[in-house]
């Protein structure tokens, strides 16, 4: 990380974020610069991802982010200016090995109650027949309940550059939208564009996700692969635990339809499925119930079934934040 702020920053940056939280006037005051200055200075890092804002009685009050991945990375600016110094692919790597070292260890990530995210099954999967389908479950009335959608840059595979699936698939919802939407590093867009999107990536194989609140917080619902995600890669290739949650479904094959041809197999992402004697055959252990090998068959073999009722999904749902700003802002504590 140091060598990442330096990249990013000069010494002049740096020392106003060493003076947060504070109003421009108020952080002006503490360097003895001008206001107009430093409210130029936090106003481009409030656009690049390094500070967040709220309105306060004496103006803007500025505080140092505490997600700098999920904020700085989407930021093309950042990677064109990089480009011009021939210091993009290093400032990339050295988020990549961030990652690794530190980001997927964090216990805030992998904590045993607490899953970041869940799995959203492919909508036209979820076998109807089992009952009502959770709000909470469906991709279409989430969106369609949404104030703002919004997409942007996807941070995981910016920086894992580990395959050729598109970047501007990011989905972001609510709040986080309208953030996004100000710091000019995301395009707002109606609910049949968002459809639209992950169609496209239910094509290319990638599940979705959702960050795991009440409705009330929704934050994102991203299009993942589990070469670059910071969520599926974690679980995957580094063998962390408890960080997205599965869907309530199973994938089932039935051996007389399947005629081997190992298209469901190319398609999962968490390894699940395997060919035995020419037959698709699934790891009821690994399998998240995502529905892309469902959705493709070309034989119908596949099908989700239920396995798990609705408080599977409902005593795991965690708090929403009452204020974005707040719940990303380092206080001085």
């Amino acid at each position: 990380m140091p060598e990442i702020l330096e990249i990013c920053l000069n010494e002049e940056e740096a020392s106003i974020l060493l003076a947060l939280p504070g109003t421009p006037k108020e952080v002006a005051k503490k360097l003895d610069k001008k206001d107009s200055h430093v409210d130029s200075i936090l106003d481009e890092l409030f656009k690049t991802g390094f500070v967040v804002r709220r309105s306060g009685e004496s103006g803007l009050l500025y505080g140092l982010v505490n997600d700098l991945w999920s904020m700085v990375l989407p930021d093309k600016r950042v990677l064109e200016k990089l480009e011009k110094t021939h210091m993009r692919e290093r400032f990339l790597d050295l988020w990549d090995q961030f990652y690794e070292r530190e980001f997927v260890h964090q216990s805030t990530l992998t904590s045993s109650d607490e899953y970041q995210a869940r799995i959203i099954p492919v909508e036209i999967t979820i076998p109807m027949k089992w009952g009502a389908v959770l709000p909470h479950e469906t991709a279409s009335k989430i969106l369609e309940d949404a104030r703002t959608i919004a997409v942007t840059e996807c941070a995981c595979r910016t920086s894992g550059r580990r395959c050729d699936n598109p970047t501007d698939v990011c989905i972001l919802l609510e709040d986080f939208a309208d953030l996004f939407i100000e710091r000019g590093v995301a395009r707002k867009i109606s609910k049949d564009e968002a459809l639209a999107i992950l169609g496209r990536c239910e094509e290319l194989g990638l599940v979705h996700q959702l960050n795991n609140t009440e409705p009330k917080g929704y934050q994102f619902l991203c299009n993942c692969c589990s070469c670059c995600c910071a969520l599926l890669r974690g679980m995957i290739s580094l063998g962390k635990e408890a960080i997205s949650l599965k869907s309530r479904y199973l994938s089932t094959i039935d051996q007389e339809l399947c005629d081997g041809c190992g298209l469901c197999v190319d398609r999962c992402q968490f390894e699940a499925i395997v060919l035995e004697d020419s037959k698709a055959m699934v790891n009821e252990e690994r399998c998240f119930g995502c529905g892309l090998c469902a959705s493709t068959c070309p034989t119908n073999a596949i099908n989700l079934v239920q396995i798990r009722g609705p408080e599977h999904i409902q005593k795991h749902l965690l708090e929403a934040p009452e204020d974005i700003i707040d719940d990303l802002m380092i206080s001085k504590e």
